[in-house]
């Protein structure tokens, strides 16, 4: 997955008025009195009608009353040679709203126009949408759907009316023939372009006495008012995009002057024709035809009638060599990462390039300066001003690439000189060359290393500092700068959870001082975890642990154990430190996964927060304290080493009568330690006591263990840790998913091995028959035990809390042929530990692409919390709790080949041969 800070295109200037044509006939947008322009961010794709309800709503339009049409026009500077008038451009469609996003893309300078109107009223702009024409006019102003409807109720009256009388017509006039005045137009008007028989009429006669008075028509493209046969129809705002055919008929050859068409014989009865080019053409007997409509058109552009009628010949792009070749070179020379220099290499971007340089420069052992670096254009000369050494590269057009122009690679410079080639070096260059290395998981290489790999592969020694912040920069680029990654968080969280489904999460803020949200908390449970704890024992371990990254926070983890004693992450949270609010907070959203019940058992440590929060959330679950951290509470306190061990076996015991028995001497070693324990509740540390069922979980070492795992994830940005916790996930869930599918037996791989060394045990017990049910079992230490098959419960109690087959359960099986699975709590079953790791781990689409992000979410701003970085360098591990300490390790004794003694080698010997 790429993180990436920009997510949302720019803002679009958007301005509310009327479109009106100035006195040289240009459109000119005229904003409205007192409305100012606005920033409006818009989103490919969203539609034209969720424009026109944001850009509503940002200029508080009533919409009752009024609607709005969105427009805009093209920037002038593309007008190349001046001869064509901008024509604003109406946006009807998504496609229309789509492209007009697109396009802003690269021409910033764009605006969109918006004008208001009535809701009874409609706007057509000519020359983007054509319009359809009634008779002489169009519509290019805004005019009202009631007259609209009643103007074509008119046209479609004189229509039918005019068809009677063009039926009437004799049919010499008609048709083909070429007599008469009508022989031009044919024998239906709407075959000729005209709406009306009046229409079309109007303009012969027009035509004619143009022809024959003045020596040009009317109009030489179309009939006015006229629609012609296609959709791309002529009107009085679109004509003014024609001028130049205009200009080019009037002086064209084809029409004749008044004299040439009197004595061609005009208006001298059948002698003579008029086609639709206005050329008078004298009939002849041999051949009567009549010319095509759009041949004067292509006699107007000097244009052969047969241009038109060719086709296209195929053209296979494939096989165009030159323009594959150079496609295959330009790739080969972004893919080359050698620090070589010639003239046209490319390079992927600005900053590509100014590390290669940088590169040729430290392997070559010299120095440059920048000479020139802009967005366009980078120019590097040698330090020296005597050295010649020059190179020149630029911008290719439309790309980020960058082309080595000119290059001068030799170099006069002196020693002196060459030897700062270290100084290019900078922070910059390395994290652009150690990027790399801090993609996916892991936190890569630490500054130590850093200094080693470009002492060992570039000959250059940097200072800790500097590479401590090129690993500090390489790891924003490359993951996410801790800033930037709040402010994408709603968008990562609101992907995850589509892209997951029955994904939990939560995030809340809170106001500063300037009313911008900061973050507080966020919560986030995956939809397969969310499924799986159903097939989970009712024991939760939860526990926290502190983040290391550049804000203060902590991480909260509520975790249970599968069927085969495996971690099985249910939820995480990120909070601002464990206190009360916090802890609260956090068991509040996981009870919409685990609710409360008198079933379920929370184990963690005696961290006061929590003691409260379950109170509040959970006040009929069950709490159980780690052993391991009451064992160093202890140890710490009264300085006794035994009473760990005796601690830790009377936790462990399955029955009271034991329990007691390692409490009394825990008393008659340290009274004191024991009114302690008595203190904190026997419920809260012993199994046996315990209102709930703890099974094996007797320790909060499960949450320790994923504390351990996520240790790397705690020191990156907060997206790219929630990224951590997915992959890992996604991992464990797809290989356990692999091991259940695998697994032939009825219990879990680990079950069985506890099944087996039972079975080992029982086979030297005795078993006697109660009845069907009950069996008693006799030891060979002559203690005597019974088990009720059908309620599955022996007397050691070790098969009622635990709910596996104890060695005695096992006996009772053997003796009345029962299978010994059928015994143990389906949660040991291996059925329970596929379905548990049924549900899979998706990743999270590229957020460069918001499409389908609500504006809600995606427009959200969220800023990192306002928390104090502690001075000092940032701890990377943990404080050790209270009576915990670090376990020395055992070294090697060295041990000498020569003697056979120890504490020396060889070498050093001095024993006598």
């Amino acid at each position: 997955m790429e993180v990436t800070d920009e997510l949302i295109s720019d803002m679009v200037r958007v301005k509310v008025g009327s479109w009106t044509k100035d006195d040289v006939g240009v459109w000119r947008f005229s904003p409205a009195d007192g409305q100012v322009g606005k920033n409006i961010r818009f989103r490919e794709g969203d539609g034209v009608e969720a424009a026109k309800t944001k850009v509503v709503a940002e200029f508080n339009i009533d919409r009752e009353r009024e609607k709005v049409e969105l427009t805009y026009e093209m920037p002038e500077w593309m007008d190349v040679d001046g001869g064509v008038k901008p024509v604003p451009i109406h946006i009807v469609s998504d496609d229309d709203m789509d492209m007009f996003l697109a396009m802003r893309v690269d021409i910033h300078e764009m605006k969109l126009y918006v004008v208001p109107m009535p809701m009874n009223m409609m706007l057509e702009i000519d020359g983007f949408k054509m319009v359809p024409l009634i008779d002489e006019f169009a519509f290019g102003e805004v005019m009202s759907k009631e007259e609209f409807a009643k103007e074509n109720r008119r046209r479609l009256d004189k229509e039918a009316g005019d068809n009677i009388i063009c039926s009437q017509v004799p049919r010499e006039h008609v048709g083909d023939s070429g007599d008469g005045p009508l022989g031009w137009i044919g024998g239906s008007y709407a075959a000729s372009g005209f709406p009306t028989l009046s229409a079309a009429w109007r303009h012969y006669k027009t035509a004619a006495e143009a022809v024959q008075n003045h020596g040009s028509p009317a109009s030489v493209l179309e009939p006015q008012g006229s629609s012609s046969s296609d959709d791309n129809r002529v009107t009085k705002l679109t004509r003014d995009l024609f001028s130049d055919f205009e200009r080019a008929a009037t002086s064209s050859g084809d029409v004749r002057s008044p004299s040439e068409t009197q004595a061609a014989g005009v208006g001298q009865g059948d002698g003579a024709e008029l086609n639709n080019g206005n050329e008078v053409i004298p009939n002849t007997n041999t051949e009567q035809r009549n010319e095509p409509p759009e041949t004067g058109m292509l006699r107007l552009l000097s244009l052969p009638v047969h241009t038109f009628a060719r086709d296209a010949a195929p053209v296979l792009d494939d096989n165009d060599p030159d323009g594959s070749e150079r496609t295959r070179l330009v790739v080969l020379d972004v893919d080359y990462e050698g620090d070589e220099l010639f003239v046209g290499r490319v390079f992927k971007n600005r900053d590509d390039c100014r590390v290669k340089l940088a590169v040729h420069a430290i392997n070559r052992k010299f120095s440059y300066r920048n000479d020139r670096t802009t967005n366009d254009v980078v120019i590097v000369r040698c330090l020296s001003d005597a050295c010649p050494w020059r190179v020149y590269c630029v911008r290719l057009e439309d790309t980020d690439y960058f082309e080595v122009r000119t290059a001068t690679l030799e170099h006069t410079c002196p020693i002196e000189v060459r030897s700062q080639y270290p100084r290019q070096a900078t922070t910059s260059v390395i994290s652009q060359i150690m990027k790399s290395k801090y993609t996916g998981a892991g936190t890569g290489p630490t500054p130590i290393a850093i200094r080693q790999a470009l002492m060992d592969e570039y000959s250059v020694n940097v200072s800790y500092w500097k590479a401590w912040l090129s690993r500090e920069l390489a790891m924003d680029m490359a993951k996410g700068s801790p800033m930037g990654s709040y402010g994408i968080l709603p968008t990562y969280l609101h992907m995850l959870t589509r892209a997951n489904t029955g994904t939990v999460t939560d995030l809340q803020t809170e106001e500063d001082g300037n009313g911008d949200s900061r973050f507080k908390y966020c919560f986030v449970a995956l939809g397969a975890s969310v499924r799986g704890w159903s097939f989970m024992r009712d024991v939760v371990i939860i526990d926290g642990a502190h983040l290391r990254g550049k804000y203060a926070g902590c991480l909260l983890t509520a975790s249970a154990q599968d069927g085969n004693f495996q971690i099985f992450p249910i939820a995480f949270g990120i909070v601002d430190g464990e206190n009360d609010k916090a802890w609260e907070w956090f068991f509040t959203c996981l009870k919409q996964i685990v609710p409360d019940g008198e079933n379920l058992t929370f184990v963690s440590d005696r961290h006061s927060s929590i003691y409260t929060g379950l109170g509040k959330v959970y006040p009929r679950a069950s709490h159980g304290a780690c052993i391991v951290h009451l064992q160093r509470n202890v140890a710490a306190k009264y300085k006794k080493r035994i009473l760990a061990t005796l601690i830790s076996k009377a936790a462990r015991a399955f029955r009271k009568s034991t329990f007691n028995e390692y409490f009394e001497e825990i008393e008659r070693v340290s009274p004191g330690c024991a009114e302690y324990l008595m203190s904190i509740g026997l419920e809260h540390w012993t199994r046996s006591h315990c209102y709930g069922d703890r099974y094996n979980i007797m320790t909060s070492n499960v949450a320790e263990s994923l504390n351990a795992v996520l240790k790397e994830a705690r020191e990156l940005p907060i997206v790219s840790t929630l990224e951590y916790i997915r992959g890992t996930l996604m991992t464990w869930f797809e290989k356990r998913r692999g091991k259940a599918a695998q697994h032939k037996m009825d219990l879990t791989p680990k079950v069985e091995e506890i099944v087996q060394r039972n079975y080992e045990r029982s086979t030297c017990y005795e078993v006697i028959k109660i009845n069907n049910e009950k069996y008693e079992i006799k030891t060979t230490t002559g203690l005597s035990y019974v088990v009720d098959i059908q309620n599955k419960t022996c007397t050691c109690a070790e098969f009622n809390l635990l709910r596996i087959p104890c060695s005695h359960a096992i006996a009772a099986a053997v003796r009345c042929d029962l299978k010994v699975p059928l015994l143990a709590a389906p949660h040991y079953g291996t059925f329970f530990w596929s379905l548990a790791y049924n549900g899979n781990i998706n990743p999270v689409p590229d957020l460069s692409t918001l499409r389908e992000v609500p504006d809600g979410i995606a427009t959200r701003t969220v800023l990192p919390p306002i928390t104090r970085r502690p001075p000092g360098r940032p701890k990377r591990t943990r404080y050790l709790s209270t009576g915990e300490f670090k376990t020395q390790k055992k070294k090697a004794k060295r041990s000498c080949t020569r003697c056979r003694g120890t504490g020396h080698n060889r070498a050093s010997c001095k024993m006598p041969i």
